[in-house]
């Protein structure tokens, strides 16, 4: 018995080409049903009637074990395949087409699942051998046709066709986009977002004409607006870049302007508009106190386009849970109640923060008076509505000077003395403003600087009552005093001149300080505040006119 069985084993057996590697003594005492193949693998197998049924392959012996036993457990019966995943086997999509192959093979592409099936079945019927499907005629005798016997799976359900979109965008100028559908004229747009937005609208309407008032009222105008604002500026790394274009550039190549500040790239935006992209007739033009942009609260810049923009659902399920959980599970923290509300804490906190302006902690003391959260937390709109007005009509009196260390010079003229009065200097722009703007507030109040300074976080590193002196002449004719110089004198190192502007004589001073009172350079510091100061009156002179 024992020798019949060993024969047939030795005729029937599949695996009798592989070399049986020697198995441990553990696995020879447990290893029923169980052989260890040349590359170390193991293999589950039964012989019966002369029969060898194979029932696995695994990589480790307590898996083939494992296996071993399940089977005998169960009458030693192979589960069923799914008939269906052989139903659909050598066929799969690409784009919008059906393939037909086995393997690495490719056979043909078709447009239908059932002349892909038919076409699959001959391939099998012929080992594989066929000309191309559009030589063969798969619509006649094709027994798919009447029906498929299994519902189509996942992987080959190929999704509808996008309704295709009419209607032409055409660029006819520097921000102007025309929109046409064939000859018909449709209007010109300011930005291709309301363009794009007006086309999307048509199609829904049957581009009917009587329909385009309504649709560009209900534009968002303001997107437009800030889309304009931002034109050719775009963030990048912790800064803001103004772009140049190959049309607009003298080298014929994109061009790419670096600035850490967006109120500066913006003004340079604005100025390469105004002079024609022309950048050697801009520096020449160029006034950094003319900028219109730092005394502008700046919106934020856009990070979605209009196309993408859809309106917020209200959260009334999530919040309907919210309350059920807080009122029957209250004692559960925040990030449990979220989890048990199928989303995460961070997520209920940003929705309650952004879309409803409210916190967590209000929200849950909402739910626990038993008023529900849908009935009295309105949501708030979507769209920004940015505020581009300027904070103060006049000039914000802050003067830049490169030479110096801290460039941003306050001045502000005086009406009743008809005199420029010095507020310090500021290492930026943007301390120069708030300062400026404080000023302004407080209408130029000079006994509050130091209150104002010291709000923002600022020790200047120069006391304007210190080292400059007035000099007093007394008139030999009529015997009257009066101050007619300031000297710039520091004891222990010398005097450093006499000035007839105080103002002069203070920045020349300031530019000392900061190169550490070096008198070989006194001569450049006098020429280089007489300068700024002229500047400065003859600016203020011409914005009194």
């Amino acid at each position: 018995m024992i020798t019949d069985y060993m024969q047939d084993l030795e005729i029937n057996n599949p695996f009798s080409h592989l070399k049986p590697s020697q198995k441990t003594p553990y696995e020879k005492a447990h290893g029923k049903y169980i052989t260890k193949s040349a590359d170390g693998k193991y293999i589950l197998y039964r012989a019966k009637n002369g029969k060898v049924t194979y029932y696995g392959r695994f990589d480790n012996f307590n898996d083939a074990v494992e296996q071993r036993d399940y089977f005998n457990k169960h009458g030693w019966v192979k589960p069923q395949k799914d008939p269906s995943k052989d139903y659909y086997k050598h066929i799969w999509k690409s784009n919008r087409h059906y393939n037909v192959g086995r393997g690495n093979k490719y056979s043909g592409c078709l447009k239908t699942i059932e002349e892909a099936l038919y076409y699959r079945d001959l391939c099998v019927e012929n080992n594989w051998e066929l000309p191309k499907p559009k030589e063969l005629d798969l619509k006649t005798n094709n027994p798919y046709i009447d029906g498929l016997k299994y519902p189509l799976p996942k992987r080959l359900i190929i999704p509808p066709k996008a309704p295709r979109r009419m209607g032409t965008i055409s660029s006819k100028g520097e921000q102007f986009y025309g929109l046409t559908l064939g000859k018909e004229y449709y209007g010109g747009y300011r930005t291709y977002e309301m363009a794009w937005y007006v086309r999307e609208e048509l199609n829904k309407c049957g581009w009917d004409k009587s329909q385009l008032d309504r649709i560009v009222e209900e534009y968002p105008v303001w997107y437009t607006e800030l889309n304009y604002l931002y034109q050719y500026v775009n963030p990048r790394n912790n800064g803001w870049v103004v772009g140049i274009t190959p049309k607009h550039s003298t080298s014929g190549k994109l061009e790419h302007l670096y600035f850490y500040r967006l109120e500066d790239a913006l003004w340079e935006r604005d100025l390469l508009l105004k002079y024609n992209w022309d950048e050697e007739l801009l520096v020449e033009c160029a006034d950094d106190s003319k900028n219109p942009y730092y005394d502008m609260e700046l919106p934020p810049y856009p990070q979605r386009k209009v196309r993408r923009i859809k309106e917020r659902e209200p959260r009334t399920e999530l919040f309907n849970k919210l309350y059920d959980l807080i009122n029957n599970a209250g004692y559960y923290n925040q990030e449990q109640l979220a989890e048990l509300a199928g989303t995460n804490a961070v997520t209920i906190r940003n929705i309650l923060r952004n879309e409803y302006g409210t916190t967590w902690e209000e929200f849950k003391g909402l739910c626990e008076s038993g008023e529900n959260p849908n009935d009295v937390l309105e949501q708030k709109p979507l769209i920004y509505q940015p505020n581009l007005e300027r904070k103060y009509a006049n000039t914000n009196y802050v003067s830049h000077f490169k030479n110096l260390k801290t460039p941003y010079v306050i001045y502000h003229r005086n009406k009743e003395t008809q005199q420029s009065e010095y507020f310090g200097a500021y290492s930026t722009r943007e301390l120069a403003d708030k300062i400026s703007n404080d000023l302004q507030a407080c209408n130029w109040d000079k006994s509050k600087l130091k209150e104002i300074q010291a709000k923002h976080g600022w020790t200047s590193v120069v006391n304007s009552k210190r080292w400059v002196y007035p000099v007093k002449y007394t008139s030999k004719k009529t015997g009257e005093t009066y101050i007619s110089h300031y000297q710039l004198r520091r004891k222990n190192i010398g005097s450093f001149g006499c000035y007839k502007d105080k103002r002069v004589a203070d920045l020349v001073r300031d530019l000392l300080v900061e190169n550490e009172w070096d008198k070989s350079r006194l001569d450049e510091f006098k020429d280089y505040a007489t300068w700024c100061i002229s500047e400065v009156d003859r600016y203020e002179n011409y914005k009194s006119y």
